[in-house]
């Protein structure tokens, strides 16, 4: 009697802990159902030390604060760039930076571990470059193209949720078990 109630009991939060969730918003708005987010809005951003400078259009794309065009002056390095942009944004991995360069040959001589070459696209370790130096070498150039991707995760979103519903629809579930078992023994 007692177990038939716990299982009533716990199919009950199951399916109230189903429901619950899939109507909950994330805190960027979405819903458990409706995962679809709006397109990140690119901006344009210009920044000069003066009027006269002459500046290079640059995109920047991906898990930073401040995605979009920036208009920058010539010698602006990446690092600089991703400065500009306000770093990378939670869940940023700065170290898998993809450049892809116009003029590839520009970073052909520029030799470290941080930098992978893949056909003219560029991996950069930011951080290495940070910790090591080198950031004036990475020069960028008119019509460049950089992107910071977001950082893997060992287990998504949606698997999490799903554990969690099952892992307390079996803690309900055995509370009711040792209830009825303890119960009978007094």
């Amino acid at each position: 009697m007692l177990l038939q109630r716990c299982i009533r009991f716990t199919s009950a939060m199951i399916f109230s802990l189903v429901t619950l969730s899939a109507h909950a918003a994330h805190p960027d708005g979405t819903t458990l159902l409706n995962d679809i987010q709006p397109p990140q809005q690119a901006s344009e951003y210009i920044f000069r030390s003066t009027q006269k400078e002459s500046l290079i259009s640059v995109q920047l794309l991906g898990a930073v604060n401040k995605p979009g065009i920036y208009y920058v002056p010539a010698n602006t390095d990446l690092l600089k760039l991703l400065t500009l942009a306000g770093g990378s944004a939670q869940g940023g991995d700065v170290t898998e930076v993809l450049v892809r360069k116009q003029e590839p040959k520009a970073w052909e001589d520029f030799k470290s571990k941080a930098i992978d070459e893949y056909q003219g696209a560029y991996e950069v370790d930011a951080e290495k470059i940070i910790k090591y130096g080198g950031a004036r070498n990475l020069k960028l150039a008119q019509d460049d193209f950089v992107y910071v991707p977001q950082r893997s995760t060992m287990i998504s979103p949606e698997t999490a949720r799903n554990l969690t519903v099952v892992s307390v629809a079996l803690g309900i579930i055995l509370t009711g078990l040792l209830i009825e078992r303890n119960s009978g023994h007094r």
